[in-house]
Protein backbone atom coordinates (compact mmCIF):
# COMPACT_ATOMS: atom_id res chain seq x y z
CA UNK A 1 0.00 0.00 0.00
CA UNK A 2 0.93 3.65 -0.19
CA UNK A 3 0.34 6.55 2.15
CA UNK A 4 -0.80 9.91 0.85
CA UNK A 5 -2.73 10.92 -2.23
CA UNK A 6 -2.42 8.78 -5.35
CA UNK A 7 -2.15 10.71 -8.62
CA UNK A 8 -3.48 7.93 -10.83
CA UNK A 9 -7.10 7.53 -11.84
CA UNK A 10 -9.68 5.72 -9.75
CA UNK A 11 -12.44 7.20 -7.61
CA UNK A 12 -14.14 4.60 -5.45
CA UNK A 13 -16.78 7.09 -4.30
CA UNK A 14 -17.90 8.32 -7.73
CA UNK A 15 -21.14 6.94 -9.14
CA UNK A 16 -19.62 6.87 -12.61
CA UNK A 17 -15.84 6.50 -12.78
CA UNK A 18 -14.48 7.70 -16.12
CA UNK A 19 -11.05 8.38 -14.60
CA UNK A 20 -9.87 4.79 -15.16
CA UNK A 21 -9.30 2.91 -18.40
CA UNK A 22 -10.87 -0.47 -17.69
CA UNK A 23 -12.78 -2.70 -20.11
CA UNK A 24 -16.42 -1.55 -20.26
CA UNK A 25 -17.46 -5.20 -20.63
CA UNK A 26 -16.32 -6.04 -17.11
CA UNK A 27 -14.83 -9.38 -16.16
CA UNK A 28 -15.73 -12.19 -18.56
CA UNK A 29 -17.81 -15.06 -17.22
CA UNK A 30 -15.03 -17.53 -18.02
CA UNK A 31 -12.58 -15.52 -15.94
CA UNK A 32 -15.08 -15.07 -13.12
CA UNK A 33 -15.67 -18.83 -12.96
CA UNK A 34 -11.93 -19.50 -12.93
CA UNK A 35 -11.48 -17.05 -10.03
CA UNK A 36 -14.23 -18.71 -8.01
CA UNK A 37 -12.76 -22.17 -8.58
CA UNK A 38 -9.33 -20.92 -7.50
CA UNK A 39 -10.78 -19.68 -4.22
CA UNK A 40 -11.52 -23.29 -3.26
CA UNK A 41 -7.77 -23.96 -3.39
CA UNK A 42 -6.67 -20.80 -1.63
CA UNK A 43 -5.42 -22.70 1.40
CA UNK A 44 -2.43 -23.68 -0.75
CA UNK A 45 0.46 -21.51 -1.95
CA UNK A 46 0.30 -20.45 -5.59
CA UNK A 47 2.75 -21.86 -8.11
CA UNK A 48 5.85 -19.63 -7.64
CA UNK A 49 6.89 -20.27 -11.26
CA UNK A 50 3.44 -19.53 -12.76
CA UNK A 51 4.00 -22.51 -15.07
CA UNK A 52 0.52 -22.93 -16.55
CA UNK A 53 -0.05 -19.18 -16.66
CA UNK A 54 3.16 -18.54 -18.59
CA UNK A 55 2.28 -21.29 -21.06
CA UNK A 56 -1.13 -19.72 -21.68
CA UNK A 57 0.34 -16.22 -22.04
CA UNK A 58 3.04 -17.51 -24.37
CA UNK A 59 0.42 -19.07 -26.63
CA UNK A 60 -1.58 -15.82 -26.67
CA UNK A 61 1.44 -13.69 -27.59
CA UNK A 62 3.19 -16.14 -29.94
CA UNK A 63 6.36 -16.58 -27.87
CA UNK A 64 7.93 -19.31 -25.72
CA UNK A 65 7.00 -19.67 -22.05
CA UNK A 66 10.62 -18.92 -21.10
CA UNK A 67 10.16 -15.47 -22.64
CA UNK A 68 7.32 -14.58 -20.25
CA UNK A 69 7.69 -13.20 -16.71
CA UNK A 70 4.45 -12.84 -14.73
CA UNK A 71 3.98 -10.17 -12.08
CA UNK A 72 1.54 -8.67 -9.62
CA UNK A 73 0.35 -6.07 -12.13
CA UNK A 74 2.42 -4.13 -14.66
CA UNK A 75 3.73 -1.72 -12.03
CA UNK A 76 5.61 -4.45 -10.16
CA UNK A 77 7.43 -5.39 -13.35
CA UNK A 78 8.37 -1.79 -14.11
CA UNK A 79 9.90 -1.39 -10.65
CA UNK A 80 11.63 -4.79 -10.78
CA UNK A 81 13.20 -3.80 -14.11
CA UNK A 82 14.35 -0.50 -12.61
CA UNK A 83 15.81 -2.35 -9.62
CA UNK A 84 18.01 -4.46 -11.92
CA UNK A 85 19.28 -1.23 -13.51
CA UNK A 86 19.62 0.74 -10.26
CA UNK A 87 21.62 3.93 -10.71
CA UNK A 88 21.41 3.81 -14.50
CA UNK A 89 19.75 6.56 -16.48
CA UNK A 90 16.71 6.22 -18.72
CA UNK A 91 14.98 8.23 -21.41
CA UNK A 92 11.19 8.46 -21.40
CA UNK A 93 9.17 9.50 -24.45
CA UNK A 94 6.76 12.00 -22.92
CA UNK A 95 4.06 12.88 -22.07
CA UNK A 96 3.28 9.40 -20.82
CA UNK A 97 2.61 7.17 -17.79
CA UNK A 98 4.54 8.53 -14.81
CA UNK A 99 5.65 5.24 -13.26
CA UNK A 100 8.54 4.66 -15.69
CA UNK A 101 10.28 7.79 -14.46
CA UNK A 102 9.19 7.22 -10.87
CA UNK A 103 10.66 3.71 -10.86
CA UNK A 104 13.98 4.77 -12.36
CA UNK A 105 14.27 7.66 -9.88
CA UNK A 106 13.34 5.39 -6.96
CA UNK A 107 16.43 3.30 -7.71
CA UNK A 108 18.77 6.25 -8.11
CA UNK A 109 18.70 6.69 -11.88
CA UNK A 110 18.47 9.96 -13.77
CA UNK A 111 15.42 10.42 -16.00
CA UNK A 112 15.62 12.25 -19.33
CA UNK A 113 12.21 13.21 -20.73
CA UNK A 114 12.03 13.44 -24.51
CA UNK A 115 9.05 15.55 -25.51
CA UNK A 116 7.56 14.21 -28.72
CA UNK A 117 8.63 11.52 -31.16
CA UNK A 118 10.77 13.99 -33.14
CA UNK A 119 13.05 14.43 -30.11
CA UNK A 120 14.11 10.75 -30.00
CA UNK A 121 17.50 10.81 -31.70
CA UNK A 122 20.70 8.86 -31.16
CA UNK A 123 22.26 11.91 -29.53
CA UNK A 124 19.39 12.05 -27.02
CA UNK A 125 20.04 8.44 -25.99
CA UNK A 126 23.69 8.91 -25.06
CA UNK A 127 24.37 7.98 -21.47
CA UNK A 128 21.08 6.20 -20.84
CA UNK A 129 20.42 2.51 -20.38
CA UNK A 130 16.76 2.34 -21.41
CA UNK A 131 14.21 4.07 -23.62
CA UNK A 132 10.65 3.77 -22.31
CA UNK A 133 7.71 4.18 -24.70
CA UNK A 134 4.00 3.36 -24.44
CA UNK A 135 1.95 1.89 -27.32
CA UNK A 136 -0.81 3.00 -27.43
CA UNK A 137 0.34 5.90 -25.35
CA UNK A 138 -1.24 6.98 -22.08
CA UNK A 139 -2.81 9.58 -21.83
CA UNK A 140 -3.52 10.40 -25.50
CA UNK A 141 -4.01 6.95 -27.07
CA UNK A 142 -1.48 7.51 -29.85
CA UNK A 143 -0.32 4.28 -31.50
CA UNK A 144 3.00 4.22 -33.32
CA UNK A 145 2.94 3.19 -36.95
CA UNK A 146 4.94 0.12 -37.86
CA UNK A 147 7.63 2.32 -39.38
CA UNK A 148 7.86 4.54 -36.30
CA UNK A 149 8.17 1.83 -33.67
CA UNK A 150 10.59 -0.32 -35.65
CA UNK A 151 12.73 2.74 -36.30
CA UNK A 152 12.85 3.35 -32.54
CA UNK A 153 13.78 -0.28 -31.91
CA UNK A 154 16.55 -0.21 -34.49
CA UNK A 155 17.90 3.05 -33.05
CA UNK A 156 18.08 1.47 -29.61
CA UNK A 157 19.76 -1.67 -30.94
CA UNK A 158 22.38 0.41 -32.79
CA UNK A 159 23.21 2.45 -29.70
CA UNK A 160 23.09 -0.39 -27.16
CA UNK A 161 20.06 1.07 -25.37
CA UNK A 162 17.38 -1.30 -24.09
CA UNK A 163 13.94 -0.70 -25.59
CA UNK A 164 11.07 -1.00 -23.09
CA UNK A 165 7.62 -0.93 -24.71
CA UNK A 166 4.51 -0.68 -22.53
CA UNK A 167 1.76 -2.44 -24.47
CA UNK A 168 -0.83 -2.56 -21.70
CA UNK A 169 -3.44 -0.98 -23.99
CA UNK A 170 -2.40 -2.90 -27.11
CA UNK A 171 -5.26 -5.41 -26.79
CA UNK A 172 -7.73 -2.57 -27.41
CA UNK A 173 -6.31 -1.74 -30.85
CA UNK A 174 -7.74 -2.80 -34.19
CA UNK A 175 -5.37 -3.66 -37.04
CA UNK A 176 -2.26 -2.13 -35.40
CA UNK A 177 0.04 -3.23 -38.23
CA UNK A 178 2.40 -5.27 -36.04
CA UNK A 179 2.37 -7.72 -33.14
CA UNK A 180 4.06 -7.37 -29.78
CA UNK A 181 6.12 -10.50 -30.38
CA UNK A 182 7.60 -8.96 -33.56
CA UNK A 183 9.13 -6.19 -31.48
CA UNK A 184 11.28 -8.69 -29.57
CA UNK A 185 13.33 -9.62 -32.64
CA UNK A 186 16.99 -8.72 -32.45
CA UNK A 187 17.22 -8.63 -28.64
CA UNK A 188 17.46 -5.83 -26.12
CA UNK A 189 13.68 -5.37 -26.12
CA UNK A 190 11.09 -5.76 -23.36
CA UNK A 191 7.35 -5.64 -23.94
CA UNK A 192 5.04 -5.05 -20.98
CA UNK A 193 1.46 -6.32 -20.95
CA UNK A 194 -1.30 -6.61 -18.37
CA UNK A 195 -4.85 -7.88 -18.05
CA UNK A 196 -5.67 -5.01 -15.68
CA UNK A 197 -7.30 -2.96 -18.44
CA UNK A 198 -8.32 -5.31 -21.22
CA UNK A 199 -9.87 -8.04 -19.06
CA UNK A 200 -11.01 -5.79 -16.19
CA UNK A 201 -8.69 -7.38 -13.62
CA UNK A 202 -7.54 -4.19 -11.89
CA UNK A 203 -8.39 -5.56 -8.45
CA UNK A 204 -6.88 -8.98 -9.14
CA UNK A 205 -3.49 -7.61 -10.31
CA UNK A 206 -1.84 -9.44 -13.19
CA UNK A 207 0.83 -8.23 -15.59
CA UNK A 208 3.57 -9.86 -17.62
CA UNK A 209 6.81 -8.94 -19.32
CA UNK A 210 8.07 -10.39 -22.61
CA UNK A 211 11.80 -10.53 -23.29
CA UNK A 212 14.94 -12.64 -23.42
CA UNK A 213 14.83 -15.54 -20.97
CA UNK A 214 18.17 -14.78 -19.29
CA UNK A 215 17.30 -11.14 -18.71
CA UNK A 216 13.85 -11.98 -17.38
CA UNK A 217 15.48 -14.37 -14.93
CA UNK A 218 17.58 -11.50 -13.58
CA UNK A 219 14.52 -9.29 -13.18
CA UNK A 220 12.66 -12.07 -11.37
CA UNK A 221 15.33 -12.01 -8.64
CA UNK A 222 14.09 -8.54 -7.65
CA UNK A 223 10.53 -9.79 -7.14
CA UNK A 224 8.95 -11.39 -4.09
CA UNK A 225 8.14 -15.12 -4.04
CA UNK A 226 4.49 -16.09 -4.57
CA UNK A 227 3.83 -12.61 -5.95
CA UNK A 228 1.08 -13.80 -8.32
CA UNK A 229 -1.83 -15.22 -6.35
CA UNK A 230 -3.62 -18.44 -7.23
CA UNK A 231 -6.70 -16.41 -8.14
CA UNK A 232 -4.68 -14.14 -10.44
CA UNK A 233 -3.03 -17.10 -12.13
CA UNK A 234 -6.37 -18.81 -12.73
CA UNK A 235 -7.84 -15.57 -14.06
CA UNK A 236 -4.91 -15.08 -16.42
CA UNK A 237 -5.10 -18.60 -17.82
CA UNK A 238 -8.81 -18.21 -18.53
CA UNK A 239 -8.40 -14.71 -19.98
CA UNK A 240 -5.54 -15.72 -22.29
CA UNK A 241 -7.76 -18.41 -23.81
CA UNK A 242 -10.86 -16.20 -24.15
CA UNK A 243 -10.19 -14.70 -27.59
CA UNK A 244 -13.89 -14.05 -28.25
CA UNK A 245 -13.94 -11.60 -25.35
CA UNK A 246 -11.17 -9.54 -26.99
CA UNK A 247 -13.02 -9.46 -30.31
CA UNK A 248 -16.15 -8.16 -28.60
CA UNK A 249 -14.09 -5.71 -26.54
CA UNK A 250 -12.40 -4.14 -29.57
CA UNK A 251 -15.70 -3.74 -31.40
CA UNK A 252 -17.38 -2.17 -28.37
CA UNK A 253 -14.53 0.22 -27.61
CA UNK A 254 -14.21 1.38 -31.22
CA UNK A 255 -17.95 2.10 -31.44
CA UNK A 256 -18.25 3.80 -28.05
CA UNK A 257 -15.04 5.78 -28.45
CA UNK A 258 -16.46 7.32 -31.61
CA UNK A 259 -19.73 8.03 -29.80
CA UNK A 260 -17.88 9.84 -27.00
CA UNK A 261 -15.67 11.69 -29.47
CA UNK A 262 -18.69 12.99 -31.37
CA UNK A 263 -20.35 14.07 -28.13
CA UNK A 264 -17.23 15.90 -26.94
CA UNK A 265 -16.94 17.70 -30.28
CA UNK A 266 -20.60 18.69 -30.13
CA UNK A 267 -19.96 20.17 -26.68
CA UNK A 268 -17.11 22.28 -28.05
CA UNK A 269 -14.11 20.13 -27.09
CA UNK A 270 -11.43 18.66 -29.35
CA UNK A 271 -10.33 15.19 -28.24
CA UNK A 272 -7.04 13.83 -29.53
CA UNK A 273 -7.18 10.90 -31.98
CA UNK A 274 -6.95 7.66 -29.98
CA UNK A 275 -6.43 3.95 -30.66
CA UNK A 276 -7.07 3.00 -27.03
CA UNK A 277 -10.05 2.93 -24.67
CA UNK A 278 -9.78 6.57 -23.59
CA UNK A 279 -9.80 10.11 -24.95
CA UNK A 280 -7.69 13.15 -24.01
CA UNK A 281 -9.01 16.70 -24.32
CA UNK A 282 -8.59 20.21 -22.94
CA UNK A 283 -11.33 21.76 -20.85
CA UNK A 284 -12.11 24.47 -18.34
CA UNK A 285 -10.16 24.44 -15.07
CA UNK A 286 -13.26 23.62 -13.02
CA UNK A 287 -14.66 20.96 -15.37
CA UNK A 288 -13.61 17.97 -13.25
CA UNK A 289 -15.09 19.51 -10.11
CA UNK A 290 -18.39 20.32 -11.82
CA UNK A 291 -18.67 16.83 -13.28
CA UNK A 292 -17.84 15.34 -9.88
CA UNK A 293 -20.84 17.21 -8.44
CA UNK A 294 -22.94 15.31 -10.99
CA UNK A 295 -21.43 11.97 -9.92
CA UNK A 296 -18.80 11.63 -12.67
CA UNK A 297 -15.07 11.26 -12.02
CA UNK A 298 -12.61 12.09 -14.82
CA UNK A 299 -8.82 12.01 -14.83
CA UNK A 300 -7.12 15.38 -14.33
CA UNK A 301 -3.83 15.07 -16.24
CA UNK A 302 -1.64 17.41 -14.22
CA UNK A 303 1.12 14.88 -13.46
CA UNK A 304 2.11 14.09 -17.04
CA UNK A 305 5.48 15.67 -17.84
CA UNK A 306 5.29 17.68 -21.06
CA UNK A 307 1.50 17.95 -21.18
CA UNK A 308 0.76 21.66 -20.84
CA UNK A 309 -2.71 23.13 -21.32
CA UNK A 310 -3.61 26.66 -22.36
CA UNK A 311 -4.10 29.32 -19.70
CA UNK A 312 -7.33 28.77 -17.80
CA UNK A 313 -7.60 25.15 -18.97
CA UNK A 314 -6.51 21.65 -17.99
CA UNK A 315 -6.07 18.38 -19.82
CA UNK A 316 -8.54 15.62 -18.98
CA UNK A 317 -8.75 11.96 -19.87
CA UNK A 318 -11.94 9.93 -19.93
CA UNK A 319 -12.27 6.18 -20.24
CA UNK A 320 -14.66 4.54 -22.69
CA UNK A 321 -17.52 3.03 -20.68
CA UNK A 322 -20.79 1.29 -21.57
CA UNK A 323 -23.17 3.02 -23.96
CA UNK A 324 -25.57 3.86 -21.14
CA UNK A 325 -22.81 5.37 -19.02
CA UNK A 326 -21.42 7.28 -22.00
CA UNK A 327 -24.86 8.73 -22.74
CA UNK A 328 -25.24 9.89 -19.14
CA UNK A 329 -21.78 11.43 -19.17
CA UNK A 330 -22.42 13.40 -22.37
CA UNK A 331 -25.79 14.56 -21.02
CA UNK A 332 -24.15 15.85 -17.84
CA UNK A 333 -21.42 17.53 -19.89
CA UNK A 334 -24.01 19.21 -22.11
CA UNK A 335 -25.81 20.60 -19.04
CA UNK A 336 -22.55 22.02 -17.71
CA UNK A 337 -21.70 23.63 -21.06
CA UNK A 338 -25.17 25.24 -21.24
CA UNK A 339 -24.76 26.70 -17.73
CA UNK A 340 -21.17 27.98 -17.50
Amino acid sequence: MRFGKDSHGGDLCAKYDFSVNISPLGMSEKVREACLCALDRSDRYPDPHCTRLREALAEKEGVRAENVLAGNGAAELIYAYAAVHAGEGAAVLAPTFSEYGNAVAAYGGQVRYLLGLHSVKESALRGVRTLFVCAPNNPDGYLFTRTEIFKLREMCQRTGVEFFVDGCFFDFTQSPGYTLSELLEGGGVYVLQAFTKSYALAGVRLGYLLGEAEKLAEISKKMQPWNVSAVAQAAGIAAAKDSQYLIRLRETVAKEREFLKSGLCAAGYQPRPSSANFLLFEGEEDLAARLRECGFAIRVCEDFVGLTAENGKKFYRIGVRTHEENQKFLSALARIVRCP
